[in-house]
């Protein structure tokens, strides 16, 4: 896995945008297709007809440890039902001797479903590509990569998305309740999503879709969780405990980027990079990020960029409380961040604090920040860069009532970018100038953000404000 640090010193040397070139690394040793100990266990396709594993009518533990490599070609789609690994010992799907494509003439190119669970989705198998698995061409709306119908424990990376005009969503994982009541809150839930190092491109809508958007069972707040079936019976969401999303690049999307829902143990959305999202102009539907509700977590040291503002939000939180935004750069949106609501009362649970810390948001082509403070409690605002935006912040009704830190000291808000002292900002180089009004002008925030964008330790000198500190290599004034 290519590290942060490493990219970035190699970006910023040649003035290149952040996702220009960016990508983990191949597999030093690629997996032949043989049956082999330490290899795989099966090999599986014929390089052109489409491929179905299948659990049902097997043994339990059948498919428990087991390495199932896909022979290279161009096929005509995946499907994985009820393929059940344990927590010790996952079903491992992966290429070997090349790369696997995927692509649907009638419908979903990667399909999981059918209560599969304990799987580890990995485009490793060859040593000449870094992303062994593709999903392509789609039809139908449907998504590339789509996990469904209880399907919970996986692990994918090193796989690549490649979005096409009649397609849907890059990666969606998701069940959503039945009106029968299967799968509804409790009587199931999503455990352990990770996915990292992937590649989504071109996609019709979302780029990856995790976890419901109704999360929660009392309505309130103009916001009626769960699914209506009509005549009372309301179905609500399952929970989705652990997910963790990860060094992902994601470009040219019809709608959001990344979008987490449900998830109320567990979240992390770090070090990933998104650009140009939100280009079928949806209002609704264009967040570089969205926490949508039930969300708790973590979302930091992201890269959020668009040449194209249309009506895009870079950062979209909609989540609970005791979560924390930080060391996210969020560049070219209409609207940088937008704290729409906290959705701990459809939780029936109290509003704990929401925090923003050392984020640099520049260049938003309306307003920099916009709160919605009639439907949250307090953001914690503290250290962060809102530059070169004709409006720096707004509020529904104009109450900044939630935000009562938010024209402190230890921020800086301008509308010229200039005033920031950027190292290059026209280069997109956000680092700052020894002699920028950012620098040793932050609170402290030890224990809770303790590095920066690029993995800097912040707390060995005064904290400085946006996501990067200035390195320990250049002389403070």
């Amino acid at each position: 896995m290519i590290t942060r640090s490493r990219f970035l010193v190699a970006v910023v040397a040649v003035g290149l945008s952040l996702a220009v070139g960016y990508a983990p690394e191949a597999s030093a040793q690629g997996l032949a297709c043989v049956v082999s100990a330490g290899g795989c266990s099966e090999v599986i396709g014929n390089g052109v007809d489409a491929i179905w594993v299948s659990g049902q009518g097997r043994p339990a533990g059948y498919y428990a440890g087991k390495t199932l490599c896909i022979r290279p070609g161009t096929y005509g789609g995946i499907g994985l039902y009820n393929v059940v690994g344990t927590p010790t010992r996952p079903v491992v799907i992966t290429n070997c001797g090349g790369q696997a494509v995927f692509n649907s003439a009638s419908g979903i190119p990667f399909y999981i479903g059918g209560a599969s669970r304990y799987l580890h989705v990995t485009g490793t198998g060859s040593a000449a590509h870094v992303y062994g698995l593709v999903a392509g061409t789609s039809t139908g709306n449907q998504a590339h990569v789509d996990l469904r119908e209880a399907t919970s424990d996986v692990e994918i990376d090193h796989v690549e998305v490649r979005g096409n005009g009649n397609g849907g969503v890059g990666i969606a994982f998701r069940t959503y309740p039945l009106c029968n009541g299967t799968y509804r809150r409790g009587t199931w839930a999503q455990y352990n999503t990770r996915i990292h190092d992937t590649w989504v491109h071109d996609t019709r809508y979302e780029g990856m879709y995790i976890g419901p958007s109704h999360h929660g069972w009392k309505a309130a707040k103009d916001y009626s969780p769960g699914v209506d079936c009509g005549g009372g019976n309301r179905q609500y969401e399952a929970d989705v405990i652990g997910v963790e999303i990860v060094d992902n690049l994601l470009e040219r999307l019809g709608n959001d980027g990344i979008q987490v829902g449900g998830a109320l143990q567990g979240m992390t959305i770090r070090n990933n990079v998104i650009k140009d999202y939100g280009l079928n102009n949806d209002p609704y539907h264009s967040g570089g990020i969205l926490v949508n509700p039930g969300s708790r977590g973590v979302v930091d040291a992201n890269w959020i960029e668009t040449t194209k503002p249309n009506a895009t939000i870079g950062l979209i939180f909609m989540g609970m409380g005791n979560s924390v935004m930080m060391n996210n750069v969020i560049i070219g949106a209409r609207s940088g961040t937008q704290f729409l609501r906290n959705t701990d009362v459809n939780l029936e649970q109290d509003l704990p604090d929401v925090a923003y810390y050392n984020n640099t948001v520049v260049g938003s082509s309306v307003e920099g920040l916009y709160f919605y403070c009639n439907l949250q409690k307090n953001v914690l605002f503290a250290n962060n860069v809102v530059a070169g935006a004709p409006t720096l912040y707004g509020a529904n009704g104009n109450i900044l009532s939630c935000v009562p830190s938010l024209t402190a000291s230890h921020n800086l808000l301008n509308k010229q970018v200039a005033a920031a002292g950027f190292v290059d900002a026209a280069a997109r180089n956000y680092h700052l100038l020894p002699t920028s009004p950012a620098v040793g002008t932050g609170v402290s925030l030890e224990g809770v953000v303790d590095f920066d964008y690029e993995g800097n330790n912040r707390r060995d000198a005064p904290y400085d404000l946006g996501a990067f500190a200035l390195t320990s290599g250049v002389t403070r004034p």
